[in-house]
This record gives structure tokens, sequence and C-alpha cells, in this order.
């Protein structure tokens, strides 16, 4: 059972905030937090039920976040635990960190909290010093403009040196408020990476915006990282180096839990970027050079290190001509279809089976270069270890030098990664997608790879079982009415100790309409120009009086052809996605509003969900067609093929289970407080003229429904 000493802390925290301005109590979030303190004290556990598991349907208004947070906290206080949160948006993040957190010790909840973002996130003061201080000139092939360019972004580093060194700026990118624009080419020469950290040795390590996060994380009870985040610590990184609590010691909460399957796939994805390898390539000499200059440079005891530049540059030659060779299949299957805004040509390989042709040129001949390279690189690594960073680190030439060596490691790494994962044979409980993607116009500019299929056991193994507990929660974990689809991805059921609760909306959902037709074109792809015509017909007549309007699209190619034709008097209210950032778009749209202008918000899938515009903000959603998967996706394509190969029915398995969760994610963009009216457009025919259109209505919050 539950301590009382727990329940009374809940209560006493939960008292105080009644008591500050703008908190309401609901009866859910009660139902809450009586829930996650069972499961963390193992009630619901029997026998050799191997987990703690809540699944929790929270749904809009339901007061999800705090519903887990104050039990969790008070519970992992009592039992020396710590509560990782794990979420999928840095908004989220920030909500959290900022404002439910601070409002939980305010009520006198008393605990320590930390954000973990992954190292690529972190500022790291050496290299960025090596960065401003790399004085290497210009080749005869560097025009003025390159070399332009290069003082710029020198400039730009300083700056962030200065902010740093004078405790205005913590390093984390996240945190950065400052005019300029971090997301640029050379934040990755500047980030922290483990490859090129060389930990206490480093003159910085005392004022390091990593380190000090890792500090930060020791004396935390509460933790708030990123989904990404926690599968790499846990799967990818040595123990000593993990910057997140041992998983038997902590309370794993995955919040934004519908996105948990396509994040533990992409951490156990892997890719072959023959980009990349080319410029490996370009630079092969410059890398050699330097890997033999910081041999000498350093004293490292590395016999023979001629010897070993010329196995280098020879591995490098061998990596050139394969990669060359494999490049030249790759056009041969993406055929002559050019790249462009809307569309990248893909070749899924049926099956997951690579032809022969490329089995052989990534076991024969890149695999084998990949490796040579990856040797040397290791046994320089070896003797840098042994003895020698300290020297290094006072030197920045020399840092320079091991900076290339350390890139190199990891691009050389990674590499041969996707190798291992694009020849493993293909296991039939888990399955395999291969595919190649053209980019651009660029010969090189092409990928190859790989993402398991079906991750349910490898996350339950992995991630749940080695944790003291865990918590998932999201406002769209159901499909078709039914946690089934959730739990086959991952793995969680009920005769494993694992619990399903749905805490249902407080709104009141008869202050909108759902409005459906009957005989508009069906939006398949022949049929898209036609159906996008119709839409347009009536979208003007649609939208009315209201002043505040969200329009979503399945595919950018349909949105844009929408934007294309739009009246003009619409098309000078409009503000479409790509056009800005999402948060930028959101701004002055509110600020339309408020000026009593109108203001239509259009976009695509990231449109449909972490879009809080409650009250006035929004009162029209129009959604032009269910969102079914991209059937050029090539990992929902093998999917389905998996599926299929079993012997079961892929669209009643995955494409409708699927589609249901994100319509019910789109249509319920309109009701965010309890202040929210309107309606709701949908402009897919389908609904009334398919079979399953029954099942996908009777699904959706319970809003009145009217057919046109």
């Amino acid at each position: 059972m539950v301590p009382d000493n727990v329940k009374q802390s809940m209560q006493k925290t939960l008292n105080a905030l009644r008591d500050t301005p703008g908190f309401t109590s609901r009866k859910g979030q009660m139902t809450m937090f009586a829930e996650v303190a069972k499961t963390l004290f193992g009630v619901y556990q029997e026998g050799d039920q191997p987990h703690r598991s809540l699944v929790i349907e929270g749904q809009t208004g339901a007061g999800k976040t705090l519903g887990y947070l104050l039990p969790a906290i008070v519970s992992a206080i009592k039992l020396k635990k710590h509560v990782v949160v794990a979420t999928a948006n840095v908004a989220l993040q920030q909500q959290i960190m900022n404002h439910d957190l601070p409002r939980l010790r305010k009520a006198g909840l008393h605990f320590e909290q930390a954000f973990v973002a992954g190292r690529g996130r972190y500022f790291c003061r050496r290299d960025a010093e090596t960065f401003v201080n790399d004085q290497d000139a210009p080749d005869l092939l560097t025009d003025e403009a390159d070399v332009q360019h290069q003082r710029k972004h020198r400039t730009q580093v300083e700056q962030l040196i200065t902010l740093f060194d004078a405790n205005q700026w913590n390093g984390l990118k996240d945190d950065y408020r400052g005019k300029l624009s971090l997301e640029q080419p050379w934040w990755s020469q500047v980030n922290a990476n483990r490859d090129t950290c060389s930990r206490r040795n480093c003159a910085h390590y005392d004022n390091c915006a990593f380190f000090d996060a890792r500090k930060d994380v020791r004396d935390a009870q509460v933790i708030v990282t990123n989904h990404a985040m926690l599968y790499a610590d846990m799967l990818h990184v040595q123990p000593e180096m993990r910057l997140l609590p041992a998983a038997k010691d902590s309370i794993f909460v995955f919040d934004e839990a519908h996105h948990i399957r396509d994040t533990f796939r992409s951490s156990l994805a892997a890719e072959l970027n023959f980009e990349l390898l080319s410029k490996l390539d370009r630079n092969s000499g410059r890398l050699v050079n330097h890997i033999q200059s910081l041999v000498n440079g350093a004293s490292l005891d590395v016999v023979n290190v001629d010897n070993l530049a010329v196995r280098m540059r020879d591995d490098f030659k061998l990596m050139s001509s394969a990669a060359s060779q494999i490049i030249d299949c790759a056009h041969g299957y993406l055929g002559e279809a050019r790249a462009s805004a809307f569309k990248k040509p893909v070749h899924r390989f049926e099956q997951g089976a690579l032809p022969e042709q490329l089995q052989l040129l990534l076991s024969e001949q890149l695999q084998p270069a990949l490796e040579g390279l990856n040797g040397a690189c290791q046994k320089v690594n070896e003797k840098i270890k042994d003895a020698q960073e300290k020297a290094i680190s006072d030197d920045s030439r020399l840092q320079n030098y091991l900076g290339s060596l350390r890139n190199l490691t990891q691009t050389v790494e990674s590499a041969l990664n996707a190798c291992v994962l694009l020849k493993t044979e293909i296991n039939p409980k888990q399955g395999i997608a291969r595919w190649l993607t053209r980019h651009s116009d660029l010969r090189v500019d092409i990928t190859l790879s790989a993402t398991p299929i079906q991750v349910g056991r490898q996350f339950e193994r992995e991630i749940v079982t080695p944790a003291f507990a865990t918590i998932f929660t999201s406002a769209t974990l159901q499909s078709l009415g039914s946690f089934r689809r959730f739990s086959e991805q991952l793995s969680l059921y009920q005769k494993d100790g694992v619990q399903f609760l749905v805490i249902e909306s407080p709104f009141d959902y008869k202050k909108a309409q759902l409005v459906t037709y009957r005989d508009l074109p069906e939006p398949n792809f022949n049929n898209e120009a036609a159906h996008t015509s119709a839409m347009l017909k009536r979208f003007g007549n649609d939208i009315g009086e209201h002043k505040a309007a969200l329009v979503l699209f399945a595919s950018k190619r349909q949105m844009q052809s929408f934007v294309d034709k739009l009246p003009a008097a619409l098309a000078a209210d409009s503000l479409v996605q790509y056009t800005a950032t999402r948060d930028s778009l959101v701004r002055r749209h509110k600020k339309r509003v408020d000026e009593g202008k109108r203001s239509i918000l259009i976009g695509c899938q990231s449109f449909s969900e972490g879009l809080d515009l409650p009250g006035a903000y929004l009162t029209f959603v129009g959604i032009a067609k269910l969102p079914f998967a991209d059937v050029n996706c090539p990992i929902a394509a093998s999917e389905s093929e998996f599926i299929e190969a079993q012997g079961l029915h892929p669209f009643a398995m995955i494409a409708l289970p699927d589609a249901s969760r994100r319509l019910v994610q789109c249509v319920g963009r309109l009701m965010r407080s309890q202040d929210c009216y309107g309606e709701v457009r949908i402009y897919d025919s389908r609904l009334q003229t398919k079979g399953y259109g029954k099942q996908l209505l009777n699904c959706l919050p319970p809003m009145l429904q009217r057919v046109e």
C-alpha cells in the first residue's frame, strides 16, 4: 500500500496549490495522483510480474503533467529514487522546468531539478577557442567569399565565448537568448562531443557546460530530458560517462508517449551518408597529415606512424572506390527522378533484402576500408589515453589535430555501424527496413538507410525492465478506442504488471460541432487536384465569420497547391508553415487575432500536435484528409509488408488505428480550455462512404456532428 506519510505529503502540497491563483482541482487529476502512487509502490504487482508500469491517456484538459509529477516526486523522495521525465519536444520540457516544477516547490515540496540534453546541445569552450584561433591558411581553391564566411563565423563564435565567460549564458543551446541563430553548420564544430572531449585534462573542465550539467544531475531528484537522450544514454554510452542516474534507481516518466515507438526506432537506425564519406575523401590528405602531426607533436608512442599513414591513405582510396560504386548502383535503383522541396526520391528494398551487388560492395570493400581507418584511429586514441591528453590540452594546435582525429573516428564509427546493420541477417520476429534516398541533384547526396521494424521487445527488455518503474502518458494513446496498438508496439502487457488508465477531458464538447461531407471527391493521390479544387470552393464560405482558423494537410504538396490557389483576400490572411518558424507564426497569429483581424494558420502534420490556441485564438479547424501514413514512407511500407507476410491485414492492424490516433490529435486542436468553442470540418468523404468511417467518427471527442 501507499504509505500514509506519502499520502499526507501529497495532500499537503495539493492544499497549498489550491490556494494559488489560477489553479483548478480536477477530478481526473485526483485519480492520476492515486494511480501513479499505487503503481510506484507496487500495489498492482502480483507474483513474479516484472513491471511497475502505468499507461495513462490523459485527454486534453485532464491536467496530466501535474497529475504525474506530484505523486512521482513525493514517492521518489520516500523510495530514494530519481524521477526522469522524458518528453518529445523542447516546448514541453521548458514548461515543466520553468512552470510546473517551480509551482510544486512554491507549494512546499522540496526537491532539486535539472535539465539534461544530448552532448551536442552543449557549448564546448575549448573547441570554440580552437575554432576561433584556427589560422590554417586558405588553399588556392578557396575564394574570397569563403574567406569572408570563415571570418564571419569566427566572429559569431567569439560572441558566444564572451557570453559564456561572462556567465551570461550557461552553454546550453536551448537556453541561448541572443539574436544570433545557433542553427548554423559551425555549431557541430563548437558543441560538446564525446569523441573530442578530454574530460579532466581539459583546461576548461572546471567551467564546462556539459560537466556542470552532470554535476546538477547528481544532486537532482527530478531530471527533465527527451526521449532520444534517454535512449542514447542507456543504449550507447558507457556507464561511467552516462548523464542520467542508473535505471534501477529511476522512475521513468514518458510524456508524449505516442512518439516512443518512432523515437526508439530512430535510436536503433543507421544511415550511410555518402556526402559525408565524400567529404572525408576530399579531406583525407589533410586528416592523415593532422594525425601524423599529432603523433609527432605530442611524442605519442605510435610505432611506424609513417607506415600507419600509408595504410590510412590506402584505406581512404578503397573507401572512395567502394562508395563511388555504391553511388552508381544507387542511381540505377533511384532512376532519373529529381529531388524537390516536396519529394525526395526513395527506393525501398522489398523484404529489407539488399541486392547481392550492394552486399558485396559493403562486405568486401567499404566495411574493410572503414575497419582499417577505425583501427588506425583507435591506435592513436589509445596512446592519447595512456599519457598525453594533458600536454595536448595545453597546445591549441595539437587540440586542433586531436579534434580532426576524433571527428574522423566518430564519422568512421558511425559509417561502420551502418554497414553492420545494413548487412545484418533479417530477424523474422523483428524485420528490417532498408532503402535509398536521393536528397538533392548532387551525385553524392544519397543515403542508404536501415531501421528495425518491430522494436517492442527490445524496448521492453532494455528500457522498461531495468527501470525501477515506468509511467507512460499522452493525450492520445488509444487507437480506435483501445490501447491494443500502443501495447503491441512497445510490448507492454497487463500480464507483466502494466496497468492502463483513461482520464477523460473535462471540457464541454457540446460547444463545438464536427462537420463532414458526403459528396466531395475522394482525396487519393490520382484525385488530389480535384479534391483540392472542391475544398477551395467550399472553404471561403465554411470559414465564414471565424477570425481564427487552422487548416491541416497530410502532405506539403497538397498544402502548397491549396495555398497557391487561395483567393487574394484569404491568402492575405494566411500564415503558412515553412515560411517562418512555428513559434513565429503562432505569435503573429495571436497578434492578428488580438487586433481583431482574421488569421488563418496553414500547416501539415507537425501543426496537429503541441499547438495550443485556446478560446478566441482558434474557433475553426479544417482537416483536408484523413491522416493515413504516407504510402511512400519506406518504414511504414516495410511494416505493412512485414505484417502481411504473417498472414495479417496491414490496413486493419496498422493504417486504420494509426490514422484514428492522428485524427483525434487533429480534431483536438480546437478544444484547449473550458472557454473553447467553434467547429471542425473534415474534407474527406471517406468518413461517410467507407465502412471504416463510422469507426473513426465514433472515436472522436463527443462534439455535435453534422453531414453536408
